[in-house]
């Protein structure tokens, strides 16, 4: 088990399975707690329960392929501290995103989010950063809000 957990990508796979697991909990209560009761395909808890379905099938697959590597090298390198903390900071920038989602809305909070996590990841060309930041949130509220009629957060 130690030699799993000495595996980047196995910690990477939990900490995506763990975000995914709770941004699905959060959904979950926020939609059982919502003033205004409608079915989930209207509700603007859908989209974050479907980013939820979605990260922890990802995390699910790196931690399964982290565990076959592991499997297949017993060679593993040294744990590297550095590592950990990544995760951790990645993992309270998705915790940061959800408590910002109901103070400054889909828009702004998914920009935000975005770049940040960008220039966590490394990219430093302002112009890339600009553009994924404005249009991903963008595009996806037209697909969800505009043209299927899905109340985002």
């Amino acid at each position: 088990m130690r030699d799993h957990l000495n595996n980047k990508t196995v910690r990477e796979g939990l900490a995506v399975l763990t975000a995914g697991l709770a941004l699905g909990v959060y959904s979950i209560i926020s939609f059982r707690r919502s003033a205004v009761q409608t079915a989930w395909i209207l509700s603007p808890w859908l989209f974050p329960m479907l980013l939820a379905v979605f990260a922890a099938a990802l995390g699910a697959a790196l931690l399964g392929g982290g565990c076959r590597e592991t499997a297949e090298s017993r060679n593993a390198d040294k744990p590297d501290a550095r590592g950990a903390l990544r995760v951790l900071a990645a993992a309270l920038m998705v915790a940061a995103y959800c408590a910002l989602l109901p103070l400054l809305h889909f828009l702004p909070a998914s920009a935000l989010f975005l770049a940040g996590m960008m220039l966590f990841l490394g990219e430093r060309r302002w112009w890339s950063i600009a553009a994924v930041a404005v249009a991903a949130p963008l595009v996806l509220y037209a697909l969800f809000a505009l043209f299927l009629g899905v109340r985002l957060p």
